[in-house]
């Protein structure tokens, strides 16, 4: 019933969201406008279901951490 509310929710913003991008040239920001609520509701669903997803997290602690930590070390601290 969560999900059920939450994709409803989802999908009443994304339909304001269009509405309020109306005239030419709107295509990539209606597309752009899918992909932020496509990817806010995936990240809701699982964290609703508790399951494991990608975000942007994954990216600091596979690159990010370990380059730090390496030119720590690399200044001797």
């Amino acid at each position: 019933m969560k999900i059920a509310i939450t994709l409803l929710l989802y999908a009443l913003a994304y339909g304001w969201g269009w509405r309020m991008l109306h005239g030419e040239g709107h295509r990539r920001r209606r597309l752009l406008l899918g992909c932020i609520i496509g990817y806010g509701a995936y990240l809701n669903i699982c964290g609703i279901t508790d399951t494991p997803h990608l975000s942007l997290g994954i990216l600091y602690t596979a690159y990010f951490q370990p380059v730090g930590r390496a030119i720590i070390y690399w200044l001797g601290g």
